[in-house]
């Protein structure tokens, strides 16, 4: 069996990507929100830090668009907190320009897989904020956002079958030796997929993750799409509530050590 999944179009990416921009601006303009509060799932990170961080994050994704190359340098952003709302605000606003006027299939520079089209940076920048907008919240003790089943769905194909090949592929990690399924719960799953049974199979380089592998895995997780994407992205340990796990604890404990993301 081969996962069904298909990878969110620019035209269902975008207007998220808008929604999610929003939230994590509303969070960095709360006066109640402390600026030098420690974001509990980035390390060593304030509320702060991390809106320079995800504002240049999104310059350095419209570069890669507009000019064609991965290098435009990061700025230093204001840090009281009118300045840095408008400075957040502007980077994120050019760059949803960018991507509302740009055909998707226009080339640039980007590392996914091949063919490296702007579309790319329309899923990649929902997810980047869709993630940072959550730990924002944890920071400001706000009630943290709900993200859409459909788009945590995407974001699992997108660690499955982007990120872990890469890192692979970059020498960040070695192949595994064991394997993880990844099993979503969420009832809109089978019938986005197209198929009952939907989940994805951490294994080996990242080859083909998302198939059967040819075996059963050594150890398999199951929840909320939300829950396993937090999983993945070590934001949640495999004991969080909203998930089930199975087979050799071993293996689960050993695929999920290692950075399947950047």
């Amino acid at each position: 069996m081969t996962n069904a999944w298909t990878p969110l179009s620019p035209a269902d990416a975008l207007p998220r990507l808008e929604t999610v921009v929003a939230t994590f601006a509303a969070t960095l303009a709360d006066d109640a929100a402390d600026l030098a509060a420690a974001v509990p799932t980035c390390p060593g990170w304030d509320l702060r830090v991390l809106a320079h961080h995800l504002g240049n994050v999104h310059r350095w994704a419209r570069g890669a668009i507009v000019e064609g190359h991965p290098d435009t340098p990061e700025v230093d952003a204001p840090t009281d907190r009118p300045a840095l709302v408008a400075w957040y605000t502007d980077c994120a606003g050019q760059l949803l320009e960018t991507l509302q006027a740009v055909d998707p299939q226009q080339p640039c520079w980007a590392f996914g897989p091949k063919p490296r089209t702007a579309s790319f940076w329309h899923r990649r920048q929902l997810h980047e904020t869709t993630m940072h907008a959550e730990d924002a919240a944890l920071a400001a003790g706000r009630p943290v956002p709900v993200i859409d089943p459909v788009v945590a769905l995407d974001g699992l194909d997108e660690v499955a079958r982007m990120f872990f090949p890469r890192q692979v592929r970059l020498g960040r990690i070695a192949p595994l030796t064991r394997s993880l399924a990844v099993v979503p719960t969420d009832d809109l799953a089978g019938h986005l997929a197209g198929q009952v049974g939907l989940r994805w199979v951490l294994a080996g380089d990242g080859t083909g993750s998302g198939d059967d592998q040819g075996a059963d895995p050594d150890a398999e997780v199951r929840g909320p799409a939300d829950a396993l994407l937090a999983l993945l992205w070590h934001r949640i340990g495999p004991d969080d509530e909203r998930l089930t796990v199975g087979g050799d604890p071993v293996a689960l404990r050993d695929v999920l050590a290692v950075a399947l993301t950047p």
